[in-house]
């Protein structure tokens, strides 16, 4: 099975409505704004998608100019934030509890254990709930608790400065890093439901599930 999409993956139907869409249904009352990070060949169709809002939340736009990873994507909205934000991937479907219970904490990611975690950000974390330790995709086992792609931050994640991975990407779990070592705390939230989709498998997967609910 061919692992590409054609158009954009946000937009691809799943259980009778776009991908995005099944989130941002979900979204906690706390959440009043929508930013949408586009970028890319399919940027103008997600505008377009989006021109009128969502769910009666006004939707602005911010443009990542180039594909430098997660972390530089959050920060390509900056200008338009203030003050703590719910952030997240628009390509994958959570459920709205973890959501609502990551949105009680000032600083946030929220998490799941996966059978093959060094496909993802893994997780740490300590007796209290609390993140101590974060890697993108490492080749050796460190934890099955994953980030889900799903986090409360602040103005805080904007002022960290980070280097670029050897994938030449800012990665989401070294501005985390660095918030721990100034002595912030960031809380582990459980998802109580999420479905990532990476490819087309994990999108026929994700039809499956939601069409059998």
């Amino acid at each position: 099975m061919a692992k590409h999409f054609s158009g954009p993956k946000h937009l691809l139907p799943v259980a009778g409505k776009p991908v995005i869409e099944h989130t941002l249904g979900f979204l906690p009352a706390e959440v009043d704004e929508l930013i949408l990070v586009v970028g890319g060949p399919y940027e103008n169709e997600i505008r377009q998608h989006f021109q009128h809002g969502f769910g009666g939340r006004p939707i602005r736009f911010a443009v990542q100019q180039e594909q430098l990873g997660l972390a530089h994507a959050f920060a390509c909205a900056r200008p338009l934030v203030r003050g703590r934000w719910l952030g997240m991937v628009g390509d994958d479907i959570f459920g709205p509890r973890g959501l609502q219970e990551l949105v009680q904490h000032d600083l946030g990611v929220l998490a799941a254990r996966v059978e093959h975690p060094e496909s993802f950000g893994v997780l740490v974390a300590n007796a209290a709930g609390q993140l101590v330790q974060s890697v993108e995709k490492p080749q050796e086992f460190i934890s099955d608790l994953v980030w889900t792609g799903a986090m409360v931050m602040d103005e805080r994640f904007f002022t960290v400065q980070i280097a670029p991975s050897a994938r030449g990407e800012y990665e989401t779990p070294d501005v985390w890093m660095q918030l721990i070592a100034a002595g912030w705390s960031i809380q582990v939230v459980a998802a109580d439901f999420w479905l990532p989709i990476n490819d087309k498998e994990q999108l026929e997967e994700a039809r499956w599930t939601l069409e059998r609910q």
